[in-house]
């Protein structure tokens, strides 16, 4: 006799009499399966229905957040079907693939997939939301390398035409450069990633993401399909193509998701033709919040009761790539509010803010750094933030906005703290006018965050970590790798940092002498945080690994 799973939950005691009438109901009403009312809403207990499923159906389970491999099975079934009946193939093997199901009692969906696949299907079992994430993640770069081919494919066809990438960028007809353009930017956004690289070199081009900081190589198109995928890119950001020769610069808006992110496009003139970097500007509020940067919640405390000074300058501190804008939004969204005229300058704006007068800087038509400060100054503004001091002129005209009744928030591109009273005495500030004006320089820079599905507690067993303040025997944990991180180990990235408040005794030695070895020797003795604390901490808590406290350490000399 065939075995009806709805009858084996109830007879196990898995589900009630009601949730029985009720799946019995919803069948006939909506004239489907029992099997896809429970799966699609599953209210049972998820290990109890895995045993049934295992013990009386002989449908395995899969975890795929933990044991999915990527591999060529992708290929046998499109996008569209997966999404469709939320299934996804995860082994192929020669004359039989490997599909998880979220609905596995789908008779016409599997007898479906053997005439697509001309295999046999071996069926089992996945939690809905484990496939609807792998495929989110790994059916972008199937999209590509099709539409690599049907471009290939296209190219031998059109090999008498001449201006042929012009043609492929423009024609309707052309999808394929279309779906790999969509493909890309939607790619990097679910990724998370910072920066899109596409490289030509002699035969191919290479693409690559920075994710968490790191960039990734995620696929190589045949030269022709890059002279194609350039183009397209050059016009969706509104760049001459015709000029090939000189660096151009260009944002694209696209809406993903239902979502609108801006991409800022830069293009290089080399050897082989022109390199593209697109950066990726995320808008989401998500992004500036103070508590959730990876400051210690004393530290965010502190910075608030900072941010109530109704004048003096804040400045963030730390090079390219750093996090500070981000901070400089966190600080700003904290002290965001109706009574408060908040204007900021930067080039360009990252974040849209709401209650935010947001100029941009555009230094073609004459509307620099400087002299938007000077125009702001005139607005009647309680906090002014500037997205960087990078010349003596827009230094000068800060520090004095700064004591003059203005709050002021910028960047400075230095290694820490210490060094940006420098920078500044550098760009011709006199030092007296910086001891009175600088309240707190917030030195940063990004370390990885440690994936929390798959990372390993570990104990330190020898001495060599010493000089990091790490001790034998004690509970550190490692990078693994697994599906969720794409076999990284990491996921996201956290802050590290030292905060400088200065006191009576820092502004009376820099107004006397500067830099000095009285201020070094003195900030030394009153140091309240530094980065080698904020790092071992975060190693400590298991935020971050040994391994990154390293490379945080190599890339800065910590005093």
């Amino acid at each position: 006799m065939k075995k009806n799973l709805l009858q084996l939950l109830l007879n196990k005691n898995l589900i009630t009499t009601k949730r029985y009438k009720e799946v019995k109901e919803l069948s006939l009403k909506e004239n489907c399966s029992e099997e896809q009312i429970i799966f699609q809403d599953i209210k049972e207990d998820i290990n109890e229905l895995i045993k049934i499923l295992d013990k009386d159906f002989n449908i395995p389970y899969i975890d795929l957040e933990s044991s999915f491999v990527k591999n060529e099975a992708f290929n046998l079934i499109s996008k569209e079907v997966a999404n469709k009946y939320s299934l996804v193939p995860f082994y192929d093997m020669n004359n039989e693939v490997n599909v998880a199901f979220s609905n596995p009692f789908d008779i016409k969906v599997i007898d479906e997939l053997k005439f697509i696949t001309n295999k046999k299907i071996k069926v089992f079992f996945a939690i809905k939301s484990h496939i609807s994430e792998v495929i989110k993640n790994c059916y972008g770069k199937q999209i590509v390398d099709v539409a690599v081919e049907e471009m290939k494919k296209e190219y031998m066809l059109e090999v008498k035409q001449k201006n042929i990438e012009a043609h492929s960028a423009f024609s309707t007809e052309n999808a394929p450069v279309i779906r790999i353009t969509n493909s890309l930017l939607k790619q990097a956004v679910d990724a998370e990633a910072s920066d899109i690289h596409l490289e030509p070199f002699k035969f191919f081009a290479i693409i690559r993401m920075r994710v968490d900081g790191i960039l990734n190589e995620i696929n190589q198109v045949p030269s022709n399909v890059y002279k194609s995928l350039c183009t397209r890119l050059k016009i969706m950001a509104n760049m001459d193509i015709a000029t090939k020769l000189i660096p151009l610069d260009g944002k694209i808006t696209e809406n993903i998701d239902g979502i609108d992110y801006d991409f800022r496009v830069s293009s290089l003139p080399t050897m082989y033709g022109e390199k593209l970097v697109i950066r990726v500007l995320y808008k989401a509020e998500k992004f500036i919040n103070l508590d959730s940067l990876g400051f210690g919640s004393e530290k965010v405390m502190h910075l608030k009761d900072i941010l109530k000074l109704s004048h003096g300058m804040i400045i963030v501190a730390g090079p390219t790539g750093s996090g500070k804008s981000t901070t400089l939004y966190a600080l700003l969204n904290e002290i965001n509010s109706k009574s408060k005229n908040i204007i900021t300058i930067e080039d360009p704006i990252e974040y849209n803010m709401s209650r935010v007068n947001q100029v941009n800087v555009n230094n073609k038509a004459g509307l620099t750094f400087s002299n938007g400060l000077r125009s702001v100054l005139r607005q009647d503004p309680d906090v002014i933030m500037i997205g960087e001091i990078r010349d003596e002129e827009t230094a000068h005209i800060a520090v004095r906005a700064s004591i003059t009744g203005h709050l002021v928030l910028s960047t400075l591109h230095t290694n820490g703290a210490i060094e940006s009273i420098s920078r500044l005495i550098d760009m011709g500030i006199p030092s007296y006018l910086v001891a009175d004006s600088l309240v707190v320089v917030l030195a940063q820079r990004l370390v990885r965050k440690l994936c929390p599905y798959c990372k390993i507690e570990h104990t330190i067993i020898h001495d060599k970590f010493q000089h990091l303040g790490l001790k034998k025997g004690e509970k550190i944990f490692k990078a693994l790798g697994c599906n969720k991180c794409n076999e990284t180990g990491y996921k996201g990235r956290t802050v590290i940092y030292e905060l400088f408040k200065l006191d009576s005794n820092h502004k009376s030695i820099i107004s006397r002498s500067g830099i000095s070895d009285e201020l070094w020797k003195y900030c030394n003795e009153k140091k309240s945080s530094s980065f080698m604390e904020s790092c071992r901490e975060s190693v400590l808590k298991g935020i971050t690994s040994i391994e990154e406290f390293e490379n945080a350490t190599f890339s800065y000399n910590f005093k």
